[in-house]
C-alpha cells in the first residue's frame, strides 16, 4: 500500500493522474515543476562545464539554451500515458516493443530540434557547422541515452500508476461486494423475523376464535394491522430509534396481554437518555417472545416481563428477563437453534461485527435474562425528524 500511495503521488506530480476538478492549469503546472527540475540540472552542469573557456558564456544565456527542450515532455505525458495503457510493455510484445522504441526515438528528435534552435540562438560555438540538419543531428545523437532514461522513467510511472489504479479498483469493488453481501444477509434476516413473529401472533388469534373469546380475537386484530402498519413503514431499515422499537414492542405486549390476560404483566425500566440510540430493527419483540414462550408461557400462575434499557460507558445494554423456570442445564446460546436467538445473534455480528453481543443466562433468583449490548450510536437529528 506505501508503494502504490507513492507511486500515487508520483503520477500527481508528472500529471499522470486525470484532473477531475476542471482545473487542468494545476496539472500542467505540477508537470512544469517536475520538468524543470531535468532541465535546470541539465543547465546548471553545462554552465559548470563551461566556465573555463575563453569566452564563458553567461548564466541566463545557458539556461535559455537548456532548458525549454526539455519542456518538450509537458504534452507528450499524458500522451505517453494513453500509449501505455494501449501498448503496455508487460508482457512484451514485438508490437508494443516497437512503437515504444519509435515513440522515444520520436521524442529525442522533438528534443533536438528544440535543443538545436536554442543553442544556436543563445549559445552558439565557434567552429561548429552552422547548418541546423548538422546541429539536430549531433544533438539528436548526443542526447538521445538521456532521453531513453527519460523515456523510461515516464513508461516506468504510468505503469505503476496504472497497476496501483487497477488494485484501487479492485478494492473498492470488493469492499462494495461485501457490502451488498452484508445488506443481502441482514435484509434476509429481517424479513425471516417478520413472518415468524406474523404466524405466531395468527395462530394466537384463532385459539381465541375458537374458544369464542371474540371481542379479544376483534381487539388482537386491530392492534395486529396497526404493528402491521409500523413495520412497513419502516420497510428495509436495519437500524432506528430506541424510541421506535420500543412502540413496536408495546404493541406487540398489548397482543400477548390479551392472548394472557391477567397472567402478564409489563414492567419497563427505558432511561430517557436512550430512546434517540440507534437499535437493530426489531431486535427487542424475538426476545420477548422467547420470554414468553419459555418463561411466561410455562408458568401456571402470573409472570412479569421486563424491558430496560440503559447507557454504560461507550454501549447501550438492552435486557429483557422473565421470572420462569429459567435455563436448563445444557443450554448453549452458541448451538441455539430457534430463529429468535439464532437471528438476533447473526443481525448483531453483521452490523457491529464483535461489538454487538448477545447473552443468556439465569436471572438471580429465578427466571432468565437476555442482554443485549450495542455501541452507543445516537440517531443524527435528520432521522430523528424523520422517524418523529
Amino acid at each position: 500500500m506505501k508503494s502504490a500511495a507513492s507511486a500515487g503521488r508520483l503520477a500527481a506530480l508528472l500529471g499522470f493522474v486525470e484532473d477531475t476538478s476542471g482545473q487542468t492549469w494545476r496539472a500542467w503546472a505540477k508537470r512544469a515543476a517536475a520538468w524543470s527540475a531535468p532541465a535546470l540540472f541539465s543547465a546548471l552542469e553545462t554552465y559548470t562545464f563551461t566556465r573555463d573557456m575563453p569566452a564563458p558564456p553567461v548564466l541566463w544565456r545557458v539556461l535559455a539554451a537548456q532548458m525549454p527542450a526539455w519542456y518538450v515532455w509537458l504534452p507528450l505525458t499524458p500522451w505517453l500515458t494513453r500509449l501505455v495503457v494501449h501498448e503496455p510493455l508487460s508482457p512484451p510484445r514485438p508490437r508494443s516493443v516497437l512503437v515504444h522504441l519509435a515513440a522515444c526515438l520520436g521524442v529525442g528528435a522533438l528534443f533536438a530540434a528544440v535543443y538545436a534552435v536554442t543553442t544556436a540562438g543563445f549559445m552558439p560555438m565557434p567552429g561548429r557547422d552552422a547548418a541546423w540538419a548538422a546541429r539536430w543531428l549531433r544533438a539528436w545523437w548526443g542526447w538521445l541515452p538521456m532521453m531513453g532514461m527519460a523515456y523510461a522513467t515516464v513508461l516506468a510511472v504510468a505503469s505503476a500508476t496504472r497497476a496501483s489504479q487497477r488494485a484501487r479498483d479492485s478494492e473498492r469493488q470488493a469492499a462494495a461486494l461485501a457490502v451488498q453481501l452484508a445488506e443481502s444477509r441482514l435484509l434476509a434476516l429481517q424479513t425471516q423475523l417478520q413472518p415468524h413473529f406474523l404466524f405466531n401472533t395468527l395462530n394466537a388469534i384463532v385459539v381465541l376464535v375458537r374458544e369464542r373469546e371474540t371481542e379479544e380475537a376483534a381487539r388482537m386484530l386491530v392492534l395486529l394491522s396497526d404493528l402491521l402498519r409500523q413495520l412497513l413503514q419502516q420497510g428495509a431499515t436495519q437500524e432506528v430509534p430506541l424510541r421506535d422499537e420500543v412502540a413496536v414492542l408495546s404493541r406487540y405486549l398489548e397482543l400477548q396481554q390479551l392472548r394472557f390476560a391477567d397472567r402478564l404483566r409489563v414492567e419497563w425500566a427505558v432511561e430517557p437518555d436512550a430512546l434517540e440510540a440507534r437499535v437493530p430493527h426489531l431486535v427487542l419483540q424475538p426476545l420477548a417472545e422467547n420470554a414468553l414462550r419459555h418463561g411466561i408461557g410455562m408458568r401456571s400462575a402470573a409472570g412479569v416481563l421486563r424491558i430496560s434499557a440503559r447507557r454504560c460507558g461507550d454501549a447501550l445494554e438492552l435486557t429483557v428477563s422473565d421470572d420462569g423456570p429459567g435455563l436448563p442445564r445444557d443450554f448453549d446460546l452458541e448451538a441455539a437453534q430457534g430463529i429468535g436467538l439464532s437471528n438476533t445473534r447473526a443481525r448483531l455480528s453483521q452490523l457491529y461485527g464483535e461489538a454487538g453481543q448477545l447473552r443468556v443466562a439465569n436471572a438471580e433468583g429465578q427466571g432468565t435474562v437476555a442482554t443485549v449490548l450495542l455501541p452507543w450510536r445516537s440517531m443524527p437529528d435528520t432521522a430523528r425528524v424523520a422517524h418523529g
